[in-house]
């Protein structure tokens, strides 16, 4: 079966998305989609492995396999030892379906370049699916001169996060300077507000709010605040320009309260002393809308969310199914339907 390697030039560039959209991908071909992540750099139970079993592969025949090994230091000839524990794991996946493997980044933890990527990928028989994070200007000799051990394994690099204003810089330099060296190009996924969100519950531990009442969707996912305050536009105007956001607003304003909830509005984060109106516990209440107290006054809350999107993790189902639109919609799907 086929086994499909997905690293990145650095942590947090989407390898785990587009480990999750290869998923769901290879289950919609019809095939037995498998993950695998040889190689760990927590100290307990690895959160990506986790979330995949829990969420994505939940319910089917043959969970994915769990207790990465934690990942070598340096980028010494050692590093290819721990490799020889892996492939009894790896050959039960692959006699059983696709398998896609969470593979090393580029670099070391310590920042240096190494061999892992590409021994990994040789060790259990992949091909290699790179990710390279968006950040400015993208440099296609330092990127060849860095993936030169990957080349006999490389099936394709998408470049991940590419904000609007430089997407044509993107594909006319990097992407095409790449093409020209003979490097498989997929594609480029856009910068998405949705893959930053943090839910209802981060956003009530980061404020160390409480609950008003039950809470209810507290993994429902937070793209955008908004300040609840004297407006000159209609509630429906300003609150329902947007989904998938919350309103920061006074305790003793349930006027503005009403006029949000009346919207696409996910939580509300009340700031100050006291209660809110029955009335406004009630509606809440009604439309599963989460109520956050927090005793701070507005423009402090609105502050206190700095730091807020160092929390965004890729671990959701809503995230995972968003991040294989945008791979629908810009990667080469051909070129992927063949790998899997």
């Amino acid at each position: 079966m086929p086994a499909i390697q997905v690293s990145g030039d650095r942590p947090g560039v989407g390898k785990t998305s587009l480990a999750g959209a290869l998923l769901l991908r290879a289950a919609s071909l019809g095939r037995t989609p498998r993950y695998y992540k040889p190689f760990t750099t927590s100290q307990g139970a690895d959160p990506d492995a986790a979330f995949v079993s829990e969420t994505l592969l939940a319910g089917q025949d043959g969970a994915p396999a769990s207790s990465p090994t934690p990942l070598p230091a340096d980028a010494g000839p050692a590093q290819a030892e721990p490799l020889s524990s892996q492939l009894a794991t790896m050959a039960g996946l692959a006699a059983t379906g696709t398998v896609i493997v969470e593979g090393p980044d580029l670099a070391s933890p310590a920042g240096q370049a190494w061999r892992l990527p590409g021994l990994t990928a040789e060790a259990l028989d992949c091909r290699i699916v790179l990710v390279v994070g968006f950040r400015g200007r993208l440099s296609s000799a330092t990127f060849l001169a860095d993936i030169g051990h990957l080349r006999d394994r490389l099936s394709g690099v998408a470049v991940n996060g590419v904000t609007s204003y430089r997407a044509r810089e993107t594909a006319q330099g990097f992407m095409a300077e790449l093409a020209a060296a003979g490097i498989p190009v997929l594609g480029a996924i856009p910068e998405d507000r949705a893959m930053l969100a943090v839910t209802v519950e981060q956003v009530a531990d980061h404020l160390g709010g409480a609950w008003v009442q039950e809470p209810e969707n507290t993994d429902s996912l937070i793209e955008r605040f908004l300040i609840g305050g004297n407006i000159l536009d209609s509630g429906a105007t300003y609150y329902g320009r947007y989904a998938n956001q919350a309103v920061i607003v006074r305790t003793e304003r349930p006027d503005i309260q009403l006029a949000s909830l009346m919207e696409d509005t996910t939580c509300l984060v009340l700031t100050g002393r006291g209660d809110p109106t029955e009335y406004i516990k009630a509606e809440a209440m009604q439309r599963s809308v989460p109520l956050i107290r927090v005793e701070q006054d507005t423009i402090p809350t609105a502050e206190s969310l700095a730091g807020l999107l160092d929390k965004a993790t890729a671990h959701s189902a809503a995230k995972v199914r968003r991040f294989a639109e945008q791979v629908q919609q810009h990667l080469d799907v051909a070129a992927l339907d063949a790998l899997l």
